[in-house]
C-alpha cells in the first residue's frame, strides 16, 4: 500500500535525506541511513562554532553570549527532533499508509480537496523558511559594519561576515576559508534548520488528515442514525464503532502492520510517535525566545528574528491542528447527541449513549510528560523576557 498524503512535504525530507524513496519508506536499506548519517555528520559547524564561542566568552567575562544561546539552542533542538523523527521513521510511515488506506472505510469526504489544500500551504510553508533563510543568510552582509564598529570599541575580536558567531582554534579570518566557512554554515541551516521546520508541518498535516477522518465518521454517524431500516441501521451503526476504534481506542486491526505486540488506533499512535519530537519543541522554545528576545533588545539582529518567527511559526502550526484535533474529537458525542437516535429502538439507544461516553476522551498528541499541543501550549510559552536581565537569567526564565 503507498502513501497518498503528505507529497509535497515528503518529497522535500527525502532531498534532505530525512525520509527514504518512495519504494524503500515501510523498509529503508543501509544507503539511506548512510546518507542520513553522511548530512548530520557533515552539518555540525554551527553548533560547534557557537559552543566554542560561547566557552571562550565565558573565559574572557564577556555579556556577547547571546547570539552563541540561541544558535546552540536551535542546533540542539533541530538535531534532536530531526533524530526521533527519524528514530520512529517506520511507524511513522505505517501511520501514513493506514491514513492512506481507504479498503475497510470509504474515502472520506473531500480528502482530495483537503489533500490539494495541505500541499499548496506546504510550497507556502517552504516559501515562508526559504524567505526566514534569506534573511538569515542577509544578516552578515547587514551586521558587518556594526560588527566591526564594536570591534574597535569594546576591543571584540568576532569574526564578521557569518552567519553565526564562530570561533575555531585557528585563524578563519582569512580568503578563501572564511567563505568556506560561510558556505557550510547555509548547508547547516538548509539540512537541519529547514529539515526540521518541515517535520512540523509534516506533524500538523498528519494530525489534519485524522481530523479528517473523524469528519468523515461524523457523516458515517448520522448516515447510520438516519436510515429507517433496522438490519441496514445496525450494520451502519457497527461500521461506526470499528471506525470509531480505529481512530481512538484500542485497534487489533492494525496488529498486522506493526512491529510491537500491542498495536494502537492511528490516534494512540500518532500522539505516541510525535510525542518526544514535540517534547524539547515546547521545552525548548521559551529558552530560545528569551534570549532572542535580549539580543532584539541590545541591538537589531535580522538572523535572530528569522529564527524567532521560524520557530513560532513552526511551533504554531503543531498547536493550532492539536487544538482542532481536541475540538473534532469532542464534536463526535455532539453529532451523536443531536441526531434521531431517541426515535429508534432501546438497544440502539443505549449503544449509541456508548458511543458518546467514550468520545468524552479527546485524542490529543502530547510534547512530553507534562502538556499536550493545544491553544494554551501557544499562550504559556513565555515570549518576552525580563527588561534588564542577562542572556543568562532569560535562558533560565524561558526553562
Amino acid at each position: 500500500m503507498s502513501i497518498a498524503i503528505l507529497g509535497e512535504t515528503l518529497s522535500y525530507l527525502r532531498f534532505n535525506c530525512i525520509w527514504p524513496t518512495k519504494d524503500q519508506e515501510l523498509n529503508p536499506d543501509k544507503y539511506y541511513h548512510v546518507k542520513l548519517v553522511l548530512m548530520l555528520l557533515s552539518s555540525p559547524i554551527i553548533l560547534i562554532g557557537s559552543t566554542l564561542h560561547l566557552i571562550v566568552s565565558l573565559k574572557s567575562n564577556s555579556n556577547n553570549i547571546s547570539e552563541d544561546l540561541i544558535m546552540m539552542i536551535a542546533e540542539v533542538g533541530v538535531y534532536y527532533f530531526i533524530a526521533i523523527f527519524v528514530g520512529y521513521q517506520k511507524q511513522i510511515a505505517q501511520i501514513y499508509v493506514d491514513l492512506s488506506d481507504f479498503t475497510n472505510f470509504e474515502k472520506p469526504q473531500n480528502f482530495d480537496k483537503v489533500n490539494r489544500r495541505l500541499s499548496l500551504l506546504s510550497k507556502m510553508y517552504k516559501s515562508f523558511i526559504d524567505f526566514a533563510i534569506i534573511n538569515v543568510c542577509l544578516s552578515p552582509f547587514v551586521s558587518k559594519r556594526f560588527c566591526e564598529k564594536l570591534n574597535q570599541e569594546r576591543e571584540f575580536k568576532e569574526i564578521c561576515g557569518l552567519l553565526a558567531t564562530t570561533w575555531m582554534p585557528f585563524n578563519i579570518d582569512v580568503f578563501p576559508i572564511k567563505q568556506i566557512f560561510f558556505l557550510l554554515q547555509l548547508y547547516t541551516v538548509v539540512f537541519t534548520m529547514k529539515g526540521a521546520a518541515v517535520i512540523s508541518f509534516a506533524i500538523m498535516e498528519t494530525i489534519e488528515h485524522l481530523v479528517l477522518r473523524i469528519k468523515h465518521l461524523k457523516l458515517m454517524l448520522n448516515e447510520a442514525v438516519s436510515t429507517e431500516d433496522v438490519t441496514t441501521r445496525q450494520q451502519r451503526f457497527a461500521k461506526c464503532i470499528e471506525y470509531h476504534i480505529n481512530i481512538f481506542e484500542y485497534s487489533s486491526r492494525s496488529a498486522i502492520h506493526c512491529d510491537y505486540l500491542l498495536c494502537f488506533s492511528i490516534g494512540k499512535r500518532i500522539d505516541e510517535h510525535y510525542t518526544m519530537c514535540l517534547f524539547l519543541h515546547v521545552l525548548l522554545t521559551g529558552a530560545l525566545f528569551g534570549c532572542i528576545g535580549y539580543r532584539s533588545m541590545e541591538t537589531f539582529s535580522l538572523d535572530s528574528l528569522a529564527i524567532f518567527f521560524a520557530w513560532l511559526m513552526s511551533l504554531c502550526i503543531v498547536c493550532v491542528s492539536g487544538q482542532h484535533l481536541i475540538d473534532e474529537a469532542f464534536s463526535v458525542a455532539d453529532t451523536a447527541y443531536n441526531s434521531e437516535w431517541y426515535r429508534r429502538d432501546v438497544s440502539f439507544q443505549k449503544s449509541i449513549q456508548i458511543v458518546m461516553m467514550r468520545s468524552q476522551n479527546p485524542i490529543v498528541v502530547h510534547a512530553g510528560p507534562f502538556t499536550y499541543v493545544s491553544h494554551v501550549t501557544i499562550l504559556t510559552v513565555r515570549i518576552f523576557p525580563s527588561l534588564g536581565a542577562t542572556p543568562r537569567d532569560n535562558f533560565v526564565a524561558g526553562i
